[in-house]
């Protein structure tokens, strides 16, 4: 008997858990906070699709925005890989694609349909 409990436990467990990867697969749009040198933060557009979240690991693609204003050239198409655990998620650029110097390294935090956190030293904010 203690064991089917067991079991049972463990298999409620698997599924909170998977249901909560998978709940995180969708698009989100948002805004990072740009530092620039003449015009000081600006809110620059962000998007980001998780494709995949399963057993911890997550495939997704951003897409971050740009401002002529802004002064930088890190808009474009980003794939990303990283990992899942409890509500936080690190993603960080596959090799190729956009520039690698532009820190497009997510460190973000799941609150129901929103992800905050960071990229690279900005703030960043995105609704699903």
């Amino acid at each position: 008997m203690r064991l089917a409990r067991a079991s049972a436990l463990g298999l409620a467990v698997l599924a909170v858990s998977a249901h909560a990867q998978e709940s995180l697969v969708g698009t989100y749009n948002g805004s990072f906070n740009w530092q620039t040198q003449s015009r000081g933060i600006m809110a620059l557009p962000i998007s980001l699709k998780i494709t995949s979240a399963a057993e911890g690991k997550l495939q997704a693609t951003a897409f971050r925005g740009h401002n002529n204003k802004a002064g930088q050239n890190c808009a474009g198409e980003y794939k990303l890989s990283g990992t899942y655990e409890g509500n936080k998620l690190d993603l960080k650029p596959m090799s190729g694609g956009a520039p690698a110097d532009c820190g497009m390294h997510l460190q973000l935090v799941a609150e129901g349909k929103k992800l905050k956190g960071t990229m690279g030293k900005s703030d960043v904010e995105m609704v699903k």
